[in-house]
């Protein structure tokens, strides 16, 4: 399996985006489009290959751009990395994958299309719904041979034009439930950023396990210079060595907390995925 991933300026996401999807493919790969230097840059010092793109970002152009690279038996896992697509969507969009159709395309919600949705609301989803220049793609997979399929089409082409003899399904995601979320720290400072990072990536070897490790540390170092002390033991000795107590304490439960996290998440992501498409 290989994931694509097609971003346009998503320097802030990038990284935590490539450590995520690696948990699941062989080969990670960026489409990067507007040839951002800083994507490009943090892509590749992540493990990914990044491949530059500059033209149309319909299902057939980025075929195009991504079949000369694709090997015979490989999956092509290709996500749209924008607001719309968080990281907690990798293992569905992942398990999608697996149902083993030769083409698939999850449309976005006719309401965040270029196709106007009043003239057909009530209109049922399928290959001939929508042709790739009225709709924009959130994530989809093709085979080898899907691929070779859908890049020797072009945008004014649809999805019901391909060989029949080809698995084809389209879907059309729903609306997030709930108000949509703002990033409101893109423009904010590298430390905000990797704050953030830590944050979306939700990983709790970082969140737990630092702290944990500076806790204990402290706390090691607050009992042994108490140990070598040699003179009298009055209340300041003693609040010196409740608190290293604590400091210890506090150290020993946050590794735990990270250790157990981590090893819960892992297995939560082994778990079949459901999904809620219409």
């Amino acid at each position: 399996m290989r994931i694509v991933l097609v971003a346009r300026k998503q320097a802030l996401r990038i990284s935590s985006a490539i450590i995520r999807a690696k948990d699941f493919a062989d080969r990670v790969t960026i489409l990067n489009l507007e040839s951002d230097d800083e994507t490009t840059q943090l892509a590749t010092i992540a493990g990914a290959d990044v491949l530059e793109h500059d033209g149309s970002t319909d299902a057939p152009s980025i075929a195009k751009a991504l079949v000369s690279t694709s090997e015979e038996s490989e999956l092509t896992v290709i996500i749209s990395l924008d607001g719309d697509w968080k990281l907690s969507d990798m293992a569905r969009t992942v398990g999608l994958s697996r149902q083993g159709h030769d083409v698939f395309f999850g449309f976005k919600h006719r309401s965040k299309n270029r196709k106007i949705s009043e003239k057909h609301p009530d209109e049922p989803v399928g290959p001939d719904s929508y042709s790739y220049k009225n709709a924009d793609i959130q994530f989809g997979h093709c085979s080898h041979e899907g691929l070779i399929a859908v890049s020797a089409q072009n945008q004014d082409s649809s999805p019901a034009e391909l060989d029949r003899s080809l698995d084809v399904r389209v879907v059309e995601l729903d609306l997030p439930s709930g108000p949509p979320r703002r990033e409101s720290l893109a423009n904010a400072s590298r430390f905000a950023q990797f704050f953030y990072w830590m944050l979306e990536s939700k990983h709790p070897l970082i969140l737990f396990g630092i702290p944990g490790i500076v806790f204990f540390w402290v706390g090691f170092e607050m009992a042994k210079d108490l140990i070598n002390f040699q003179g009298p033991h009055d209340g300041v000795s003693i609040g010196v060595a409740l608190a290293a107590f604590v400091a210890t304490l506090v150290g020993v439960i946050a590794l735990t907390t990270s250790l157990i996290l981590y090893v819960l998440g892992k297995q939560v992501n082994r778990l079949p995925e459901r999904s809620s498409l219409k």
